[in-house]
C-alpha cells in the first residue's frame, strides 16, 4: 500500500469515526428530557412589551404537548418558534437546546417607532419593519404621534403603498437620530399626503411637504435651530416651510 492511499484510507476512517461518535452523542442529547427554560427577550430602546413570562405561556400553550419533561428529540423547534412569533410584540424567535439539556428561547421584540391615531377605530404602533402593532395594555412607549386627515387603508403593514412607504423612511430617519426623536412629537398628514411635524418644545409648524428628499429637509431645519432662531427668537416665527429646494421660509 503506498504512503498516499494509506493517508487517504486514514482520514477516511477517522471521519466515520467522528460522524459515528457525533451521531451517538445527538442521540442521547435527544433522549434527554427538557430539564429548564430559559428565556431571553431583547427589548430594543429600553422599551418592555413582552416579558418572560409571556413567552413562557407561549411556548406551554397547547396542554397536549408541555415542554418540560418531554425529551428533546420529540420537540419541533421551528413550531415553537411560530408558537412564541403568534405574539404580535414579537419581531422574531429563535429557540434551541444546550448541552445541558435546556430549552433556550432567545427572542426578539419588535420595536415601535410611532404611534398612529385613528379617530374612528384603534389606535396602532407601527415598528420599525413598517408592521402594524396593537396597544398595549402594560406599558406605553414614548413615541411620535401621527395623525391623518383621511385615514390610509393599511391592513398589515405601511409597506402596502407608495405613500405609506416613503412616511415608513420619515419615521426610521427621525428614530434614527437623538435629536430629532427627542424633538419631533407629531406628524400630521393632510389628504394630499404632505406632512406637518410638530415640535416637542419650540412652537413653529414645520412645513415639510411629501415624505421626499428627507435628509436635505432635515438639513435646513438644522440650519433653522443652529443659526436662524438663536438669533431672531426661538417663537419669533409660526411656521417653518422646509417644501422649497434649498429654502427655508419662515412666517
Amino acid at each position: 500500500m503506498n504512503a498516499k492511499l494509506k493517508y487517504i484510507l486514514l482520514y477516511s476512517l477517522g471521519g466515520l469515526i467522528l460522524i459515528v461518535v457525533i451521531g451517538f452523542r445527538a442521540k442521547k442529547l435527544s433522549e434527554k428530557k427538557v430539564a429548564e427554560i430559559n428565556i431571553d427577550i431583547s427589548h430594543p430602546g429600553g422599551i418592555y412589551l413582552i416579558d418572560q413570562n409571556e413567552v413562557k405561556s407561549l411556548l406551554l400553550a397547547d396542554q397536549s404537548s408541555q415542554v418540560q419533561g418531554l425529551n428533546i428529540g420529540s420537540l419541533n423547534f421551528r413550531d415553537l418558534e411560530e408558537r412564541v412569533e403568534t405574539n404580535a410584540f414579537v419581531s422574531n424567535a429563535d429557540i434551541y437546546f444546550d448541552v445541558a439539556g435546556n430549552l433556550v428561547a432567545n427572542v426578539s421584540q419588535a420595536k415601535p417607532i410611532a404611534r398612529i391615531l385613528n379617530p374612528n377605530g384603534q389606535d396602532h404602533y407601527i415598528d420599525i419593519s413598517g408592521r402594524l402593532l396593537p396597544l398595549n395594555s402594560h406599558y406605553t412607549p414614548r413615541v411620535a404621534l401621527v395623525t391623518f386627515d383621511q385615514y390610509p387603508a393599511w391592513k398589515s403593514g405601511l409597506w402596502e403603498d407608495e405613500f405609506g412607504s416613503q412616511l415608513l423612511d420619515l419615521l426610521i430617519f427621525i428614530d434614527k437620530n437623538h435629536f430629532w426623536k427627542a424633538q419631533i412629537a407629531q406628524v400630521m398628514v393632510d389628504t394630499r399626503h404632505e406632512l406637518t411635524l410638530m415640535p416637542q418644545v419650540t412652537k413653529q409648524m414645520i412645513l415639510f411637504g411629501q415624505s421626499t428628499e428627507i435628509e436635505s429637509k432635515f438639513k435646513k431645519l438644522e440650519v433653522f435651530y443652529r443659526e436662524v432662531a438663536p438669533k431672531k427668537g426661538w417663537n419669533t416665527y409660526n411656521y417653518v416651510n422646509l417644501k422649497y429646494t434649498n429654502q427655508i421660509v419662515c412666517k
